[in-house]
């Protein structure tokens, strides 16, 4: 009985989930999914940069499974928590820092996702063990070595449990109405390397992280010069907007950046008094940048004469939607941002957060909204009010986006100096990444 209701109530939260997710990323960039759909059972691995949010992903894509998800066992603590994370498919994985439980009683979880794959359900870990905003892929734990091939030999490597590595990439962490972008690697079979394992296990451990690492790099922003990682954060939100263009790799704005950027680093490492110079030259232009009151993204999209005209239409018409849904949404967002958000200060947690409690709050809020205009004006004509909200919210972020895009270009258009300085810098970049 409990398994039917769980399922029932999953189902129910899987479709505001979707919904949340939908109103939390402006796109949802996907490639490779149709190469691993099909397969059962599935141990998908990816990075983990989102708290929270990375697992959701992942359950917003792949719309033709339910994926169970390995989390930290620190927030099972309560009864409750239990109960709710067990509703939605989260399974506990103990860690020595967690100071909670034992690691011992992974040998149950790992039992527990076994009877899993043998039902064909998937799994999805995180390899890394742990989450970090920073875009680049930190050392992977063996775990999921240890689990895939643990999983084949006991069913003497006939479960045909297929690896499925994929890289997440957000646009902007911890805000809405950004991209998000989820990469599937080639998926491939644990028993690929079961004559290895059978002749040496720990190589085969070894060989499945080391080619999961590489996939998951390859399908991620990942900067591997590491102790130039902020510079080269830098570089590569100047580079942007020309990487698709300078890359060979053009499967998706993710793939070109990771080429363009590594393959720079690879050229400044050897040149230290050049890597110097474009540091201070690269400096002194985000604060000029910042000065001018530009975000640090704002060179995203470079927009024309005429895309402004039209995104100036746009933003004149969407104004009116835009406040309504800012005072209709007003209750709701007060409870999200002032109570929460502000005071929880790991900024990764924030996107998750909002799509959380989003799933929860907004379903009550419009339901008063629809029975307080029902009694009190029309059944009709509620339900339409509440069934408009949505895209009147929709409406309200895309002002908000081109609005912000227009008052760059307003700025830019005032401050001839930084566009000098980004051009001289772009040029100077573009040599590094043909060379």
């Amino acid at each position: 009985m409990y398994k039917i209701i769980r399922s029932l109530i999953y189902s129910f939260i899987r479709v505001f989930l979707n919904v949340s997710l939908s109103f939390s990323y402006r796109n949802i960039i996907v490639t490779g999914y149709e190469k691993v759909k099909k397969r059962k059972p599935v141990l998908f691995v990816s990075n983990h940069q989102n708290t929270f949010m990375d697992g959701l992903v992942l359950v917003k894509v792949a719309k033709n499974i339910n994926p169970n998800i390995l989390v930290r066992a620190d927030i099972f603590q309560s009864k409750w928590a239990a109960i709710a994370l067990d509703i939605i498919r989260l399974i506990p994985i103990y860690r020595k820092k967690d100071k909670v439980g034992s690691v011992a009683q992974n040998s149950e979880i790992f039992k527990k996702c076994i009877d899993l794959f043998k039902e064909g359900k998937p799994i999805l870990i995180f390899p890394e063990g742990n989450h970090d905003i920073k875009r680049f892929l930190r050392p992977i734990k063996k775990g999921a070595a240890r689990l895939a091939f643990q999983a084949e030999e006991e069913n003497d490597f006939n479960l045909k449990l297929t690896a499925a590595p994929f890289g997440l990439e957000y646009e902007n962490h911890p805000q809405r109405w950004y991209d998000l972008h989820v990469h599937f690697a080639e998926p491939f079979l644990i028993d690929d390397y079961g004559e290895l394992y059978n002749k040496n296990p720990l190589e085969a451990q070894s060989q499945f992280t080391n080619r999961i690492r590489e996939e998951i790099s390859a399908e991620m922003v990942d900067i591997k010069w590491k102790e130039e990682y902020e510079f080269m954060e830098d570089v590569r939100q100047l580079i942007k907007p020309y990487a698709v263009d300078w890359a060979k790799n053009k499967k998706s704005i993710v793939h070109a950046e990771t080429e363009v950027i590594n393959h720079i680093a690879g050229q400044l490492k050897e040149d230290e008094p050049k890597t110097n110079s474009l540091k201070e030259k690269l400096s002194a232009y985000f604060r000029d940048v910042q000065k001018a009151g530009l975000s640090y993204d704002y060179n995203i999209k470079k927009i024309g004469l005429f895309q402004s005209i039209i995104k100036s239409i746009g933003v004149v018409i969407g104004a009116p939607f835009w406040l309504l849904a800012k005072l209709i949404n007003f209750i709701p967002e007060y409870i999200i941002e002032r109570k929460v958000i502000d005071n929880v200060k790991d900024i990764t947690w924030h996107i998750s957060l909002r799509a959380g409690i989003s799933i929860f709050l907004y379903p009550i809020f419009y339901l008063i909204i629809f029975l307080i205009l029902g009694f009190s004006i029309d059944w009709l004509i509620a339900g339409i009010a509440v069934f408009s909200l949505p895209l009147i919210s929709v409406v309200m972020y895309e002002t908000e986006y081109h609005f912000k895009r227009l008052k760059s270009a307003f700025i830019l258009s005032k401050n001839k100096s930084i566009n000098q300085q980004e051009s001289e810098l772009v040029n100077e970049f573009k040599k590094l990444a043909l060379d």
